[in-house]
């Protein structure tokens, strides 16, 4: 039996983080059952400088990426990647950029009640396929609610508690040079950067594996 646990270093606005955990569940189910793995979310800021109300998509990106023209590319090309992960990227000139740090406290009382994937992977969908602005403290409720969580763990979400302890966990991380997302850390020593395809995640793991035994 060996143990592996992951990092995952990631924000939940981003869509590469998105795809990187559909590859990486897939390479874990080919794992077998002579694993044990401990997933472990941690927040990361892609937009550090987002306004607390978030800002519009195309306008926000367009600029980072240069021009509308750029973002259009990018854009459908990550719905083709999307589709092929079985994943629905959609996009529409409303959309909203949130600032995800309230979203990172709901992901730290998740993780207190081992419901931190399944809340993550929501909020991945509520944002991505159903276009819903996962920077609204409602939003986060109502997903919070349909994952299982129960009221005290949202009241704990919104506690200065979780607000302090998250961006406590922000800072250590920047710390660490860790300037892009999604980042594997496993068994706290070796690192992976990129939304890699679950045959070298598969093999990265095993190698993991057999060097931890």
């Amino acid at each position: 039996m060996a143990d592996l646990r992951i990092d995952i270093i990631s924000d939940l606005v981003c869509p590469w983080c998105y795809l990187g955990y559909s590859r990486l569940k897939q390479a874990i189910e080919q794992l077998g059952d002579d694993y044990r793995i401990d997933i472990r979310w941690q927040p990361f800021e892609l937009h550090p400088d987002m306004p607390i109300e978030g800002a519009d998509r195309e306008t926000y990106l367009g600029e980072k990426f240069g021009s509308p023209e750029k973002l259009n590319e990018a854009t459908h090309a990550l719905q083709q990647v999307g589709i092929e992960a079985g994943i629905s990227f959609n996009f529409s000139e409303k959309d909203r950029l949130p600032n995800s740090k309230l979203a990172h406290q709901f992901v730290h009382a998740a993780t207190k009640s081992n419901l931190a994937t399944p809340f993550v992977l929501a909020v991945f969908h509520a944002y991505f396929t159903d276009g819903k602005d996962i920077g609204l403290k409602s939003t986060l409720e109502d997903i919070a609610l349909s994952i299982g969580l129960q009221k005290s763990d949202i009241e704990y979400a919104l506690s200065p508690e979780a607000k302090t302890l998250t961006e406590k966990k922000l800072q250590h991380l920047r710390r660490l040079d860790i300037n892009s997302v999604p980042t594997y850390v496993i068994n706290d020593k070796f690192l992976i950067q990129g939304a890699h395809d679950p045959e070298s995640f598969l093999k990265v793991l095993n190698d993991i594996a057999e060097k931890d035994a």
